[in-house]
C-alpha cells in the first residue's frame, strides 16, 4: 500500500503549502504521514456525513478542500461536531488532509480551472501571491539512456513551454573520465581513462519544480555520479495568483447559462451593469476582497463565490458586473480537479479513488 506522505507529496506538487495563507492552516489536519493508504476520498467540507461516507467506503485518507481546523483549538470533545469528526476519523484510522488556499493559488486549481472551462484568454494572475523563476538544466547523458533521463524530467515538470511539454535540446559529443580508487564506474575500468559518446541534454525548469527534476534525472541517470550544470535565466517569469483575469467577448445573458449548464447549478445570484462583457475575473470561495483588484485590472464582470451585500454596492459603484455561483458551488469542482490529477500519480493501481457524494452548501431552492 502506499503511504499517506506518498500521497501527500504528490498533491503538493500541484497544490504546494507554500502558496497558501498565513491565515490558513493547509495539511495533514489529523492522522500519520506513516500510515497506510489504500483507499481515497475527495471533498470539499469535512462534515459528520462525510465522515460516515469515507467510514462506510473504507477510505484511509480525505483530501478536503476547506480545512476540519481553521484556528487552534483547545479541547478535542465528543459534544462539538469538530470533536467528534476528530475522534471518529482516529478511531477508524482515517487522515485528514486539507489543500485550501494552496489550491487557489495554484495554476492548476480552481481558478485556472474555471477560468478554462469558461474558454478565457490571455489568462493573468489577479492578486499574485508568489512570483516563480525559471533555470535551465543541462546534464550529459550516454546516448541509449536520453530517452530515460529525458522522461524522467519531463514528468516532473522540465521543458514545459506554453502549452507544449518535452521542450529538450539535445547535441551530441565526447566525455571522458578516469575512475579512481573506490569507485563503481557504469563503464570503463578504474585507473583507466575513459572515452564515451554523450549527449548534452537541456531544458527549462520552473523553480518550484527544479528540486523534483533534478531528483528524478538523478535516479533515471546510470552514472555513479552525474555531470550537470544549473543555470537561472531571466525569462519571463510566472506568476501563482489568488484569482485570475482574462479575456472573452461574451453577452451578460449567454455567460450566466453557460455556468448553470457546464457547473450543474440551478439558479446563480448576478448584479449585471453591462450587457456584453470582454474581461472577466474569476475568484472562487469569498471574492469580495479582490472586487478592486478585478476593476484596476480593466474586468467587466467577477464571477465568485459570494461578495455579499455590501460587495455587490461597491462593484455597483464600479460599474462592474458580479456573478456569484455560490460558496461551495464555485469550489465544488476541486473534487474533479483533484481526482483528475491521481490519474498522474505513479501508483495510481495501488488505490481507490472516490469522489465524495455529500453536497455540503445546505442551501435549497423553495
Amino acid at each position: 500500500m502506499v503511504s499517506a506522505q506518498e500521497i501527500i507529496s504528490f498533491i503538493e506538487t500541484y497544490f504546494p503549502k507554500k502558496l497558501s495563507y498565513e491565515w490558513d492552516n493547509c495539511g495533514l489536519q489529523v492522522g500519520s504521514y506513516s500510515d497506510k493508504v489504500d483507499s481515497v476520498l475527495i471533498c470539499v467540507d469535512v462534515t459528520e456525513e462525510v465522515l460516515k461516507e469515507a467510514i462506510l467506503l473504507g477510505a484511509k485518507l480525505i483530501i478536503s478542500h476547506h480545512p476540519l481546523i481553521f484556528q487552534g483549538i483547545k479541547s478535542i470533545k465528543d459534544d462539538t461536531p469538530e470533536g467528534r469528526i476528530i475522534i471518529d476519523a482516529i478511531k477508524n484510522g482515517i487522515n485528514i488532509y486539507s489543500a485550501h488556499t494552496s489550491a487557489d493559488v495554484s495554476k492548476h486549481g480552481i481558478n485556472y480551472w474555471l477560468a478554462n472551462l469558461i474558454g478565457l484568454e490571455n489568462i493573468e494572475g489577479l492578486n499574485i501571491k508568489q512570483k516563480n523563476g525559471y533555470f535551465k538544466v543541462v546534464v550529459y547523458v550516454p546516448v541509449d539512456y536520453v530517452q530515460n533521463v529525458l522522461e524522467a524530467m519531463a514528468n516532473e515538470g522540465a521543458g514545459f513551454v506554453g502549452k507544449y511539454s518535452h521542450c529538450f535540446f539535445a547535441v551530441e559529443g565526447e566525455g571522458s573520465f578516469k575512475p579512481q580508487e573506490g569507485a563503481k564506474p557504469f563503464l570503463g575500468q578504474v585507473g583507466k581513462l575513459e572515452k564515451v559518446k554523450e549527449v548534452r541534454l537541456e531544458s527549462i525548469v520552473p523553480e518550484d519544480k527544479l528540486k523534483n527534476v533534478i531528483k528524478s534525472m538523478l535516479k533515471a541517470h546510470p552514472y555513479e555520479e552525474v555531470a550537470y550544470d544549473i543555470y537561472r535565466l531571466e525569462n519571463e517569469i510566472s506568476y501563482e495568483s489568488l484569482g485570475v483575469v482574462g479575456e472573452r467577448e461574451v453577452l451578460a445573458k449567454d455567460l450566466i447559462l453557460e455556468l448553470k449548464q457546464k457547473l450543474n447549478l440551478d439558479f446563480v445570484k448576478a448584479s449585471i451593469q453591462k450587457d456584453a462583457f470582454k474581461k472577466i475575473a474569476i475568484v472562487s470561495g469569498s471574492g469580495k476582497d479582490l472586487i478592486k483588484d478585478a476593476y484596476f485590472k480593466g474586468a467587466d464582470c467577477l464571477i465568485t463565490g459570494e461578495v455579499g451585500h455590501h460587495g455587490i454596492l461597491l462593484a455597483k459603484s464600479l460599474s462592474m458586473s458580479i456573478i456569484e455561483l455560490g460558496h461551495y458551488e464555485s469550489e465544488k469542482v476541486f473534487v474533479d480537479i483533484v481526482y483528475s490529477l491521481f490519474e498522474k500519480f505513479k501508483k495510481k493501481d495501488d488505490l481507490k479513488i472516490y469522489k465524495s457524494k455529500i453536497n455540503t452548501s445546505f442551501t435549497n431552492i423553495y
